[in-house]
């Protein structure tokens, strides 16, 4: 063995790596967690004390409610995301043979899970011969919901956020398309980094969220990046329903070509 290290002995430095870097993480995103969430707090508080000065006639009673939801929203969709990135390793996900155009759909158009006016900027188009796929729906809706919510945040409000459902040879893929500014190489190196904030002020936790949600579906998640749009491309993996039904993970053949 090199470095004068028995095979045992390299397996466990190995594994104390692992546990070190593991650790890195956990901590990483406690702290993220601690900082979003605080935020959130603190707009939901700020909001109530508004409330108590003004009548409910009064704009500002009307602007603080609106804070309160959003508050509300982003708290919920922290823990949501925690559900997905705290799941036990051991734990398949759970797959369901559903309508994956309309499941989609259904996410990107509800005000809740994306933007109130989700359901007049965002386009679906599918290219699936058959709409009827296997596929895990609590995941699935953390992923797509988390891509269409950059994706509107980074897209100038006159122009649709596209999302494209395709797939060939057992592979489904789907396209989330936005025509906001070029990724920069330096922010791009660092995407799917938790804690590293961003332009707009997010700390990179929907993408690794996202990314989480991917890995553990056995698919993948990549992107590409032009002066005219910007590309994410969540893939689902090739399986079939019998092993679906089975609880088997799927694996993901080969890689999807993003479009641009």
């Amino acid at each position: 063995m090199s470095d004068g290290f028995t095979k045992t002995e390299a397996a466990l430095l190995e594994a104390l790596e692992r546990e070190r870097a593991l650790l890195k993480q956990r901590d990483l995103v406690n702290g993220i967690v601690l900082h979003e969430m605080s935020n959130a707090v603190a707009v939901v508080m700020g909001a109530v004390e508004l409330i108590k000065l003004n009548g409910t006639r009064s704009p500002t009673f009307h602007f603080a409610l609106q804070r309160v939801g959003g508050g509300a929203r982003l708290m919920n969709e922290m823990l949501a995301g925690l559900r997905v990135l705290l799941g036990g390793e051991g734990n398949d996900p759970v797959y369901e043979r559903r309508d994956l155009p309309a499941f989609v759909r259904s996410i990107v158009t509800d005000p809740v899970l994306t933007a109130e006016n989700a359901s007049t900027r965002v386009e679906v188009h599918s290219r699936l011969p058959d709409p009827i796929q296997v596929f895990c729906p609590a995941l699935l809706r953390h992923a797509i919901a988390n891509l269409v919510r950059n994706a509107l945040r980074y897209s100038p409000p006159p122009r649709p956020v596209t999302v494209i459902i395709g797939g060939r040879a057992g592979r489904r893929w789907i396209h989330v398309v936005n025509r906001g500014p070029k990724i920069s190489a330096e922010i791009a190196a660092r995407l799917f980094e938790p804690g590293k904030k961003n332009p707009k002020g997010g700390m990179g936790f929907g993408l690794h969220i996202t990314q989480a949600c991917a890995l553990r579906m056995g698919g993948e998640l990549v992107f590409g990046t032009t002066s005219q749009a910007t590309v994410f491309s969540l893939g689902l993996g090739s399986r079939d329903y019998s092993a679906a039904r089975k609880g088997m993970r799927p694996g993901l053949a080969g890689a999807a070509p993003v479009a641009s």
